[in-house]
């Protein structure tokens, strides 16, 4: 049975999304106008997606980094909604290629939301979900780094702190920030360990 007083399900709001559009593509800013008044965690839940799941794409990362930082940004400094320049809002995929990456995205998600009910209010009121958007935003420049290793943690991190504003659950906002310290974590050490061989490197070749 349904509970009437739980928000829609971020997998059925994107596939209410995708089956209602009527257009032939899909913009940025059609996203933002349609999304409603968790437009924040699904778009960070969005761009997040495709980094967190196994995608053939190269340098999908990157290309999805930047969006992540502009809407995690934006979140902490409380903005109503999230605002693209023109550039990016404009940006459209066709509207199948949105509906297929719905489809593939649908069955990671309904595992996930099984896990999830609202609790711990706290950490997803509002002044808590700007903390939660402060580590999104710090996991979306991490994602952007061209870090060998170090990304898809940060994607998985976004995730859950995406759902977590989506479903009002603060045990599942705990969760993501235990992953965002890990990939913290792994970051810093891959970085310390690259720089620890870049001057092995210069020192041996002074020598």
């Amino acid at each position: 049975m349904t509970d009437p007083t739980r928000p829609a399900s971020a997998s059925t709001l994107l596939n209410d999304f995708a089956a209602t559009w009527a257009s032939d593509r899909v913009r940025l800013a059609d996203i933002v106008d349609m999304l409603g008044d968790r437009v924040y965690g699904l778009m960070l839940l969005i761009f997040a997606i495709p980094s967190a799941i196994p995608n053939p794409v190269p340098g999908i990362t990157a290309i999805l980094g930047l969006p992540l930082v502009i809407v995690a940004a934006q979140q902490v400094m409380g903005r109503p909604r999230p605002w693209f320049p023109a550039v990016l809002g404009n940006r459209s995929i066709a509207t199948a290629d949105f509906r297929r990456f719905v489809v593939q995205a649908d069955p990671w998600l309904k595992r996930v939301e099984r896990l999830l009910r609202p609790r711990f209010r706290a950490l997803v009121s509002s002044f808590g979900e700007r903390i939660l958007a402060a580590i999104a935003l710090l996991m979306a420049v991490i994602l952007t780094l061209p870090i060998p290793l170090a990304n898809l943690l940060p994607a998985v991190s976004i995730c859950f702190i995406a759902l977590a504003m989506i479903e009002y659950d603060g045990l599942m906002a705990g969760v993501g920030i235990a992953v965002a310290v890990g990939s913290v974590v792994i970051a810093s050490s891959v970085v310390y360990g690259f720089v620890k061989i870049g001057i092995f490197l210069i020192q041996n070749a002074l020598a």
